[in-house]
């Protein structure tokens, strides 16, 4: 089988060469795993110095307040309760805790100098003393945990005008975070930059093993391709390398089996192009190729042909009835018996579902209507049965011929056309 041959290769100018692509991954993938790595340890240390924030002001606020109670079970006044808060705050100097008076105790005891202002204009505070739950939030670059003192049934002895569950305070906390961040990040970024030392090492020795072992063999490959498409010998298969890995290996086998198949497979396909796949008959591609040659020819020689375009009568009550299975099987059988009917020089196509045509070469007006009651006298007396009903389908058939019809194969076509469902218009008439 001869194939055509290739004078050149297709311009791969602006294409991305595999050395290219590979080293743009790599440098990719380093940028993308360094970021990733980055950003990992940026969110542990963010939510690592939070928790720790968190837990360190939860630990500060209960401390306050177990020695809040003893000192207020001991029946200290306010200047104890104030200096127990000072001390806290000597000890803690980085850190705020205050205590912020409840609706119960301000209503026994009295307010605290601006703290009703503080109440109304600190959401999170009003919200706590409402709810009963406590708050923990970032605020600026501190750690803010609100701690609710409810009432218990211990404390009604002194707060008699508070019930049981009422929120008589609120123990503020507020953690530097910085104070905690500068211990974590100092464990921290030595890990990360050991991580990205580690990152590099293994990418590089990746990028390295497979610029040896895979982009160097298909670079081999695609030059034995190139040489055979340059040459245009598709009989030549390629050479396989021994040191080529496995699969690069495999590739080459099965392009060698694919050249191998087209080469003996090239005539088949472009046979098989040219047909309908259900009746064997030509499409609707080979029809007009056909009738645009026989056009051409007849005004060369000025021998006359014609052309028949056929349409079944009754095929859609069957699909409907008997579904697509029995569709494809009257078709298959129109097609059989238009065969048979038809001589050695005519054509027979099928151009749309349940249309065909013929080209009848060297044939007039007269003889073309003989072969057209043949073909209909053929459809007419083929028989199908399905199940227990036996069925029947006719045919309408319009007949151009050149000349008298016209000299081109687009107006020989519409003529053919016109004349099909004249006929058809005729059959409905008549019955």
């Amino acid at each position: 089988m001869q194939l055509p041959k290739r004078t050149h290769l297709p311009e791969m100018a602006g294409k991305t060469s595999i050395s290219y692509l590979l080293s743009s991954v790599f440098l990719v993938g380093l940028v993308l795993s360094s970021l990733l790595v980055y950003s990992t340890f940026v969110n542990y240390r963010v939510g690592a110095v939070r928790d720790m924030a968190q837990a360190d002001a939860k630990r500060i606020s209960h401390l306050v307040f177990e020695h809040l109670y003893s000192v207020m079970r001991k029946g200290s006044n306010r200047t104890e309760i104030d200096d127990l808060v000072h001390h806290i705050q000597i000890q803690l100097p980085d850190y705020q805790v205050q205590i912020v008076r409840g609706e119960p105790v301000v209503r026994q005891y009295g307010d605290r100098q601006g703290q009703d202002v503080l109440r109304q204009s600190d959401r999170e505070l009003a919200a706590v003393l409402e709810t009963g739950g406590d708050y923990s939030g970032i605020e600026g670059g501190n750690l803010r945990y609100l701690f609710p003192v409810k009432v218990t049934a211990e404390c009604s002895g002194c707060h008699s005008m508070a019930r049981l569950g009422d929120v008589n305070g609120v123990i503020s906390v507020s953690v530097p975070l910085l104070a905690i961040e500068s211990p974590i990040a100092a464990v921290a970024y030595p890990i990360m930059f050991l991580a990205f030392g580690l990152l590099l090492i293994v990418m590089l020795l990746t990028f390295l093993v497979l610029r040896q072992r895979v982009s160097k063999p298909i670079i081999d490959l695609t030059e034995h391709v190139s040489d055979i498409t340059q040459e245009a010998d598709y009989s030549r298969d390629l050479a396989i390398d021994e040191r080529w890995p496995k699969e690069v290996g495999i590739l080459a086998s099965n392009f060698n089996e694919l050249m191998a198949q087209v080469r003996s497979s090239h005539d088949q396909l472009q046979e098989f192009s040219l047909h309908d796949p259900l009746t064997n008959l030509y499409n609707r591609r080979r029809f007009d190729a056909v009738l645009e040659r026989a056009s051409f020819e007849a005004q060369q020689h000025g021998q006359p042909f014609s052309v028949l375009l056929l349409d079944l009568d009754y095929f859609k009550p069957v699909n409907d009835k008997y579904g697509h299975a029995a569709g494809d099987a009257v078709l298959v059988g129109i097609a059989k018996a238009m065969q048979e009917a038809l001589r050695d020089t005519d054509l027979a196509a099928r151009i749309g579902g349940d249309e065909f045509a013929v080209i009848a070469l060297a044939t007039d007006g007269h003889t073309a209507f003989d072969l057209a009651e043949r073909l209909k006298t053929a459809i007419s007396a083929c028989q199908f049965r399905f199940g227990h009903d036996v069925v029947h389908v006719g045919c309408s058939i319009g007949i151009a011929n050149y000349p008298e019809n016209g000299l081109l194969a687009a107006d020989l076509v519409q003529a053919a056309d016109r004349a099909m469902y004249e006929d058809k218009n005729r059959r409905r008439a008549a019955r």
